[in-house]
């Protein structure tokens, strides 16, 4: 059974001409974490809003673990735990009111749901807080109290709507291994974010979306054939002549003052020794996810052009 299954899903808010999702149709596979990459309203929200029975679709279908989303939204609620983007925890709670109530509420046992509270709080250091107020916590904390208490549940399927955004790198670090633990518990994962590096590490599957269609699907293996090229140099452009450099392979002007030139393995070492020659820093390193996805959504505005 798919742990989702859409069939040319659209969103059409009111009062807009243009559709916020336009014909997706994807397919997650149960014990698996998929990953929707896209730019600032691209649409990924959406479809994490529509898949989690909050928001209804203008056209298409979508079920959950077998249900229908709009026909048999209160079944799925009970099988799926969310993190949801900008989420607020309340003021005057503590780490330990939010998640030990939350799991009373989905109807744990007080001795489990104690357990549980303890568990998930010592995996993300939220422990030593436990009787602190959040108003008195930091942005991070307060990200890290929603995300345990969407990873307390028993549930079926974890949305995760950019859980890691304003975390430092330790942080993002201990959720990224508690969500490991979840999917080797055999659960399933929706995964948004903006963190190239964070996709790469945690993704099975990804969907690129831009515009609201979905542009690209595959596997980290899959995606980086996109650009044809499997290596990439970055080198100062100062007195470099981009015409020369074409003839390498692909290359971008980053916009910081580097061209990047997308080419293959054998053509490293002469790019190379045409930077030593000129004493040009430079850098080389395999194509990363963050460079396709530039490669098919990007463009000035986000940081670079093709030369």
């Amino acid at each position: 059974m798919l742990a989702i299954d859409s069939e040319r899903l659209t969103k059409r808010y009111k009062g807009s001409s243009i559709a916020a999702l336009n014909d997706v149709s994807i397919k997650v596979e149960s014990a698996r974490i998929f990953t929707l990459l896209g730019r600032n309203g691209a649409g990924k929200t959406t479809f994490v809003r529509m898949a989690a029975t909050q928001l209804m679709p203008t056209f298409g279908s979508i079920s959950v673990l077998g249900y229908d989303a709009v026909r048999q939204a209160k079944q799925v609620r009970q099988l799926i735990s969310v993190v949801p983007q900008e989420g607020r925890p309340l003021r005057a709670l503590t780490p330990w009111d939010h998640v030990y109530n939350w799991l009373q509420i989905r109807g744990e046992d007080k001795k489990i749901a104690k357990e549980k509270t303890e568990d998930i709080l010592q995996k993300l250091e939220l422990m030593q807080f436990r009787d602190r107020p959040a108003m008195n916590l930091s942005g991070g904390m307060k990200q890290k109290i929603l995300v345990a208490m969407a990873l307390a549940v028993d549930a079926k399927l974890l949305f995760l709507d950019e859980p890691t955004i304003g975390l430092d790198p330790v942080s993002r670090r201990q959720v990224w291994a508690a969500i490991k633990d979840w999917k080797a518990k055999g659960g399933s994962i929706l995964l948004t974010t903006h963190y190239m590096d964070e996709a790469e590490i945690l993704s099975d599957q990804i969907a690129i979306i831009d515009k609201g269609s979905v542009v690209a699907e595959g596997t980290i293996h899959d995606l980086r054939k996109i650009i044809p090229q499997n290596t990439r140099i970055d080198v100062a452009k100062d007195g470099l002549d981009i015409d020369m450099l074409k003839s390498y392979g692909s290359v971008v002007d980053t916009g910081a003052g580097t061209l990047r030139v997308f080419t293959f393995e054998s053509s490293i070492r002469e790019l190379s020794e045409l930077a030593l020659k000129r004493n040009l820093p430079f850098t080389v390193s395999p194509v990363t996810l963050d460079d396709v996805f530039v490669y098919l959504v990007g463009n000035l505005e986000s940081g670079g052009q093709r030369a």
